[in-house]
């Protein structure tokens, strides 16, 4: 299951718009790299028959049927804190972790 906040909704609607997007989400955790490690996010993709997809609104979101048994529900919400302002996409399970790629030297995250 899939859940958004008016916030999120808005904001998101608005994005897609600006930037002449299509309105297909995906959640998604990024499996390399130190930025976002562990963390779900979101990009525009066309859903797929391995895919649990909902329309929300005028947005259509989808997930891998096997990340959604990871994950649970998930909650997308837009957090407005100034310059740290943004999507947060939150799962109903703790994510397991998750061995990372990063090497430390962009970040200092060794």
């Amino acid at each position: 299951m899939i859940h958004i906040t008016s916030a999120a909704q808005e904001r998101l609607g608005a994005f897609l718009t600006d930037n002449k997007a299509d309105r297909n989400v995906r959640i998604f955790l990024p499996t390399a790299g130190c930025g976002g490690q562990g963390q779900l996010s979101l990009t525009v993709d066309e859903p797929n028959d391995a895919d649990f997809s909902v329309p929300l609104g005028d947005i259509v979101f989808c997930i891998s049927k096997s990340l959604q048994a990871v994950t649970g529900a998930v909650t997308i919400d837009f957090k407005n804190a100034g310059p740290d302002s943004g999507f947060v996409v939150e799962p109903e399970k703790i994510l397991p972790a998750f061995d990372s790629e990063c090497g430390g030297d962009c970040c200092g995250c060794n």
